[in-house]
């Protein structure tokens, strides 16, 4: 069993909160074989294997790391509750949707009750699909008519530099590809709850106007991801067995590696010694420019650092995390 610290003294309140596991992985419900989700699915190879190389009762994590996964299962809870609980209709009442609408509305209905005119909506609902020896499985968060919506609490930095939009088009068509039956549009809606929004910054075009927004992304072919998840079991497989060595390593992008920088040094001395640079480049050929132009200096490369060993539950054993980490999880100088 993983060992749990309460470094920062989270009061009684919020630490059980905080421990409260509220993912469900449908085992109960699943059919025989091995069962792994569309979200573990998407993990870096490397990961997958070694985690469970991992002694995790010498494992250990903090109450204060939770927050965050804590507030966006809470999130979605409400979300939920707000159509399976709450007074929705009058919500839509309020918003001017005619009654004749909100009669055909359905919640979480069977799909063969379902007629020609109504307009189900399925919440938190999971399915399953065995391919290639494996149960692969999946959680939708809402469905409306044959139309995904998936909700994500993240920082404004997701939607102003597409970061994630990768990540979230295959989740959904990997839903698509297990729920062909519910969801049917090719266009998928990525609902955001901005946890750093600020009405400062809304003078930028590009940055969200309000703390909640979304954007639609073209799923990919049933055809496409099948194949993509084909291409990544058989991935899997042909490095389960490898030492570290020889097993396939994280990329640059599963890492969330950043940028290298260029650091210009007026004083040669100065760059010797490690201390403060003159001024500082995102390429090459800018700081060049510059020293050329003040003819004098020297030029330093600061490779870009890595930020997604830290996060990965097979630090403790990953060989490759210790070219950039030290055991205790501070950076290598």
């Amino acid at each position: 069993m993983v060992k749990v610290t309460n470094n920062f003294q989270i009061d009684l309140p919020l630490a059980v909160w905080l421990l409260q596991d509220g993912y469900k992985s449908g085992a109960a419900d699943a059919p025989p074989g091995e069962l792994i989700s569309v979200t573990t699915l998407m993990k870096p190879t490397r990961q997958l294997i070694l985690k469970r190389k991992v002694d995790m009762s010498k494992e250990e994590f903090d109450l204060s790391d939770m927050v965050a996964a804590r507030a966006g299962h809470a999130f979605h809870d409400s979300i939920e509750r707000a159509w399976t609980e709450g007074n929705w209709q009058e919500a839509m009442r309020k918003l001017n949707y005619p009654q004749s609408i909100i009669d055909r509305i359905k919640i979480n209905p069977n799909p063969e009750d379902v007629k020609k005119d109504d307009v189900p909506i399925y919440l938190e609902k999971r399915g399953f699909k065995e391919f290639k020896g494996v149960v692969i499985t999946g959680q939708l968060d809402f469905l409306i008519g044959q139309a995904y919506r998936d909700f994500k609490s993240t920082s404004t930095f997701a939607w102003t530099s597409g970061s994630k939009d990768k990540d979230y088009i295959l989740q959904g068509s990997m839903y698509r590809w297990i729920l062909p039956e519910l969801i049917k549009d090719d266009i998928m809606r990525i609902e955001f709850i901005f946890t750093d929004w600020a009405k400062y910054r809304t003078a930028d075009p590009k940055y969200p106007q309000t703390r909640v927004a979304h954007k639609e992304f073209a799923l990919m072919s049933l055809k496409d991801t099948e194949e993509w998840v084909d291409n990544k079991i058989n991935h899997i497989k042909a490095n389960a067995a490898l030492n570290q060595d020889k097993m396939v390593e994280c990329t640059d992008e599963e890492l969330w590696r950043q940028k290298d920088s260029y650091k210009y040094y007026a004083d040669p001395a100065k760059a010797k010694l490690g201390g403060r640079c003159t001024k500082r480049f995102d390429s090459y050929a800018d700081a060049e420019l510059h020293k050329m132009a003040k003819k004098k200096g020297v030029i330093v490369k600061e490779p870009g650092q890595v930020k997604a060993c830290t996060y990965c539950p097979a630090f403790s054993v990953c060989e490759q995390r210790k070219n950039y980490f030290k055991d205790d999880g501070t950076y290598l100088s």
